[in-house]
């Protein structure tokens, strides 16, 4: 007998099944140590026949080449067992092996192969219910087992890739890197980002496998496609991009309203309670003003009486965007819609402001070709991002201003008229500075009362400078008084704020001396009059007349008329000062 041979006994001894092997004659050829124990044999075989033992019909001489195992049930010993037996033809041997197990150890055995079935059945739905994907090869590369999620990232099936070896892949071109290989020539741990052929990126991660001896045996990799970690990243970075634009809004929104809506004239305060009735509906509203009244701070006002006060709040200037750009801003676009586009899309404003209230400014500069979309949006309630398909559902408030005689661009066929019907269902006209006057002084004193918080000063502004503020006409309006208030307070020296320029050319100063006068020793009203009476002095003489004068300081000809008699100013018969 030849090693094989003894090594093959050693192995059938060791088995707890009763091991027999008989020839075509059913002499016993071999039996093991259990089958030696169970029938009492010596330790040699001897001239034992099969017979002698079991209750068997021996083989057919002329044997078939059979590969089925016959099975039955006998009892030895008031024992029960199972018998299987199988019939062998081969060129060194014609005869039959029989295996004789003990029901109940059968019976074990089957439990624990049945077990055996259920955890690999367990595993294999495990693996295959992987999100990541799973590629296992042997010690030399040969694939063993892929998963569904191997399959599904890489676009290969498994008829491609399980039996082939690793080595043979690469060099294919099924993926331009190997994680496997570099674990199966270094037996570590390696960690990788891999580019396949169908253009995806996927990190993945390859383990060495050791036996219980330590041998070698095999490669585990686990893969993630990040371009999927990379559409989450960049779906956050957007998710961050909003709330940082929701929060610079409301920053804006919450300086903003803090004071900035006054009302301390009947014009303002019939505006205020048409505020507080239109808040309450959804109405479109259309704001008329010219630039520098407040129309923004009306349209926030709005939506904050409103029951959207919660929801978001965005402007947007339709002037301050170039029309190429204007429709993806407001309406978005899809991934790949034009040349330059960012690859993942992009969210638009009205969908940004969904559930509130969306401001357009300057809506008379919204380019034509867009006005048509603009009017689908508010009739149908849906926007259509660019380059795509499908229309998108939004809940919107929207408000829109302009300076601009809209009617008039209609006329002109410059503005949609069905648009126009649309927006104007609720007007607001705001009034210029120079029709509310009386409010001025409180507008000065809060603005003076705003840059001090910011500065962490305490400036004031000299009341004589009040009634020059008064007289003049702020073509601004708003936005031109608080930037000559800041400009003036920025550059003053002291605590007290003693001039201010009004426009280009003009500027309000106190003097040290008023008619010999410090102003601390007059009274408010006095210290006033002289300063008033100073300025139109010296006004008409730089201008000559009571109309270049008026015009200058930004107030009638008859208001000239009338200060020069209030303050006993002489002039020639032409109206001249003297």
């Amino acid at each position: 007998m030849g090693n094989n041979g003894h090594l093959l006994k050693a192995f059938l001894d060791l088995i707890p099944s009763a091991v027999i092997v008989a020839d075509q004659q059913g002499e016993i050829r071999y039996f093991n140590n259990p089958a030696r124990k169970l029938f009492g044999l010596s330790e040699e075989v001897g001239n034992k026949s099969l017979k002698d033992l079991l209750p068997l019909k021996l083989p057919d001489k002329k044997l078939q080449t059979s590969k089925k195992v016959q099975v039955k049930s006998i009892q030895i010993k008031g024992i029960n067992y199972e018998l299987r037996s199988i019939a062998v033809n081969t060129d060194d041997f014609k005869g039959m092996i029989i295996l004789l197990t003990e029901v109940i150890e059968a019976k074990v055995l089957r439990d624990q192969l049945s077990e055996v079935s259920a955890i690999k059945e367990e595993l294999e739905k495990v693996i295959d219910g992987s999100y990541d994907y799973i590629f296992v090869t042997d010690a030399k590369g040969n694939v063993k087992r892929i998963n569904d999620a191997y399959c599904r990232i890489t676009g290969y099936k498994r008829e491609e890739i399980v039996g082939q070896n690793i080595y043979d892949l690469a060099a294919r071109g099924y993926f331009d890197r190997a994680v496997s290989i570099d674990v199966i020539e270094s037996q570590k741990t390696q960690t990788l980002t891999q580019t396949l052929k169908s253009g995806k990126t996927v990190l993945v991660t390859g383990n060495p496998l050791f036996s219980d001896t330590g041998e070698f045996i095999g490669v585990v990799t686990n893969g993630r496609d990040i371009t999927e970690l990379n559409r989450l990243k960049q779906e956050v970075k957007l998710a961050q991009g909003l709330t940082k634009h929701y929060q610079k809004q409301l920053l804006k929104f919450q300086l903003d309203t803090d004071g900035d809506y006054i009302v301390a004239s009947p014009k303002m305060a019939e505006i205020s309670d048409l505020i507080q009735r239109i808040a309450k509906v959804d109405s479109t509203v259309l704001i008329n003003g010219e630039s520098g009244v407040g129309k923004e701070i009306v349209a926030r006002e709005i939506h904050r009486n409103s029951l959207r006060s919660e929801r978001p709040y965005i402007c947007i200037n339709c002037a301050a965007i170039p029309d190429n750009l204007l429709e993806s801003e407001l309406f978005g676009y899809e991934p790949g819609a034009f040349t330059g586009a960012n690859k993942h899309g992009k969210v638009g404003i009205f969908e940004l402001a969904n559930g509130g209230t969306l401001f357009l400014d300057e809506i008379g500069e919204l380019p034509f070709y867009l006005q048509a979309k603009l009017l689908r949006v508010i009739q149908e309630n849906e926007i259509l991002r660019v380059g795509g398909t499908t229309p998108i559902r939004i809940d919107v408030r929207l408000i829109t201003a302009t300076n601009r005689d809209l009617w008039k661009m209609v006329s002109e066929r410059q503005f949609r008229e069905d648009l126009y019907y649309r927006l104007n269902v609720v007007q607001v006209r705001i009034p210029p500075l120079r029709e509310r006057k009386e409010e001025i002084p409180v507008f000065v004193e809060y603005f003076i009362g705003m840059l001090n918080k910011k500065y962490k000063l305490s400036k004031k502004i000299s009341p004589e400078l009040i009634d020059g503020l008064m007289a003049y006409d702020w073509p601004g309006n708003i936005r031109e008084l608080r930037n000559a208030l800041e400009q003036a307070y920025v550059t003053s020296p002291g605590a007290i704020i003693t001039d201010i320029k009004l426009g280009p050319q003009q500027e309000l100063r106190v003097s040290k001396e008023t008619n010999g006068s410090h102003p601390a020793s007059l009274s408010l009203k006095d210290a006033l009059n002289q300063y008033e009476s100073k300025i139109i002095k010296e006004a008409l003489s730089m201008h000559g007349t009571t109309r270049k004068a008026a015009a200058a300081l930004g107030v009638s000809q008859a208001t000239i008329w009338r200060k020069a008699k209030q303050y006993n100013i002489e002039l020639n018969e032409k109206g001249e000062g003297t």
